[in-house]
């Protein structure tokens, strides 16, 4: 589904491109997209310059990566579709393109990377130091298809009684990576300080608090299942889960332990922790 909404400019992205391997300077993008939607990514949000490497081209729009590119088509292939080259950073025909998916470098609103090559030889590089297999866009398609429906299912929310959930506005776009939160209410964040941000899980919300030393008395996370807002400092979280959120592994936040214990045992969860135990070097490695 294609959103038609008003992108503004992401004000707040403070960390570095240079940090993931998605990112280039901004000199070196070419972004199709102007005024204030120059920037972002028209289904997500995303911040094109930070996942330029897995950008996509249609329609005179520019998308972050191939899964926001099928939901933006509709799982129709389409004919006029560029990606840029993870080599020479250009775009190019994605029918010329030689994709690598699946390779241990992680990918862009999916859990199975998908990054393209103007050469075969590049591309065979890259499996070699990086693993993954080669494939055409209509296969690499294919497989952003079959990941879709896994990775951003919603759980329903408890009937059993009222709960309070964080409230975001439709145009709050998380302040590390630019995307609009609204539309991942399960893995709805906040700070709620001076002003209030909004973040797409725990773990943007994390990297925002360590970054400006910002206490835990004015952080917020959603309740897994419930959806309820429940204090950070309050919540227990799983780590280490297979269960992924809007940008990969995720501190996967509970009201009780019991609860946090339970999808841990269900989904191969690593740990269960407290808010005290999450460190920066944890949220960094996720």
């Amino acid at each position: 589904m294609v959103f038609r909404v008003i992108l503004i400019l992401l004000c707040c992205w403070s960390f570095s491109v240079a940090e993931m391997f998605q990112s280039v300077p901004e000199a070196k993008a070419t972004l199709i997209q102007s005024g204030k939607e120059k920037y972002s990514c028209p289904n997500c949000g995303m911040h094109l310059v930070k996942f330029y490497k897995t950008s996509h081209t249609h329609d005179n729009h520019q998308y972050c990566s191939i899964h926001c590119l099928y939901e933006a088509t509709q799982g129709v292939i389409p004919e006029d579709a560029k990606v840029v080259d993870t080599i020479t950073l250009e775009l190019i025909d994605v029918k010329k393109a030689f994709y690598v998916v699946g390779s241990k470098v992680r990918g862009t609103m999916t859990r199975t990377s998908s990054y393209a090559f103007g050469l075969e030889k590049d591309a065979l590089s890259f499996v070699s130091e990086n693993g993954g297999k080669v494939m055409s866009f209509a296969e690499a398609y294919a497989v952003a298809a079959e990941d879709f429906p896994k990775e951003f299912g919603k759980q329903a929310a408890s009937k059993l009684a009222p709960i309070t959930k964080i409230e975001v506005p439709k145009d709050a776009k998380c302040p590390i990576c630019g995307m609009f939160v609204a539309k991942y209410p399960q893995w709805v964040a906040m700070y709620d300080g001076d002003k209030t941000f909004y973040f797409d899980g725990v773990k943007d919300m994390m990297k925002y608090a360590f970054a400006r030393k910002i206490g835990g008395d004015k952080l917020y996370v959603s309740d897994y299942y419930k959806l309820a807002k429940l204090e950070a400092t309050k919540a227990f979280y799983v780590i280490g889960s297979n269960v992924y959120g809007p940008m990969g592994s995720e501190l996967i936040p509970f009201a009780s332990q019991e609860e946090a214990l339970s999808f841990s045992r269900d989904h191969n969860g690593q740990k269960v922790i407290s808010f005290d135990e999450i460190t920066e070097a944890m949220v960094k490695n996720l």
